[in-house]
């Protein structure tokens, strides 16, 4: 645990328990059980991320309007699995292989719905679970539709690990690929994650042509290179349908450059 964070967690609940309420700097303060000056440095800092607020003329401090845009991310997400949750259970019942749905935070693809597969011997993911965004059909999909400038910012500090002999990671075979998503329509993980793992995913897109999620399955390599026509269509059709509900397209406006 990073015990500033554990405080100004307990800083941001300490005023939603109490909207009503103006909390001081001393309260806050006594509340953490840390002098004022650590106190008011972690009050500035959540200021500046508008997570708290000082309203003018007034010395107390309230939740900040930040709290808004993080909820209304968090409601988006929820939209995307109440839309895409019977489209993903229709993808695992035709493929009999485990099916996710997963949305971009920061610097990694995170899983926020799954079906399991009908097989006992499956790739398994679980909700809250992250992967790369280099080396994963899911990740892929994600970024695929980033302008360049926006792909730099994200990946540029990223460490590009070869977790495989099949992991890409050349910056100019990424940039390729993401290219080649982008005109097929799915993103293929032949094993750069995990050896005997392959994995098949489509991006979402919504009403404004960007990606909102990645939908896909994985398996064992010897079912999945077995069916992989199959497989490929189904995937095609269910990012297809979910980007349909979401108001956008499976084919997005070209990138910018």
């Amino acid at each position: 645990m990073v015990q500033s964070v554990e405080r100004a967690l307990s800083l941001l609940w300490r005023l939603a328990e109490h909207p009503e309420e103006k909390a001081g700097l001393a309260e806050l303060a006594a509340h953490l059980d840390v002098d004022k000056s650590s106190a008011f440095r972690l009050l500035s800092t959540l200021i500046k991320y508008d997570l708290v607020r000082q309203d003018e003329g007034v010395r107390g401090y309230r939740l900040g309007y930040g709290i808004y845009r993080l909820a209304a991310s968090l409601r988006e997400q929820l939209k995307i699995t109440e839309a895409c949750s019977p489209i993903l259970k229709r993808l695992a019942l035709a493929t009999k292989e485990n099916a996710h749905l997963a949305v971009l935070s920061g610097t990694k693809a995170v899983f926020i719905d799954r079906e399991r597969a009908a097989k006992s011997i499956a790739a398994n993911t679980n909700i809250g679970d992250t992967e790369e965004l280099y080396c994963t059909a899911v990740g892929r999909c994600l970024v695929c539709a980033h302008a360049e400038e926006e792909l730099e910012a994200l990946l540029g500090g990223i460490e590009m690990t070869r977790f495989t002999e099949r992991t890409i990671v050349e910056p100019a075979r990424l940039r390729e690929e993401l290219r080649a998503i982008r005109a097929r329509g799915y993103a293929l993980d032949d094993g750069e994650y995990e050896p005997n793992v392959v994995c098949l995913a489509a991006p979402v897109y919504g009403f404004e042509g960007k990606v909102e999620a990645s939908i896909g399955i994985s398996g064992p390599r010897e079912r999945m290179e077995a069916e992989m026509e199959l497989y490929r269509a189904a995937v095609l059709a269910a990012g297809g349908e979910a980007s349909s509900l979401l108001g956008g397209s499976a084919r997005p406006r070209p990138a910018q450059a």
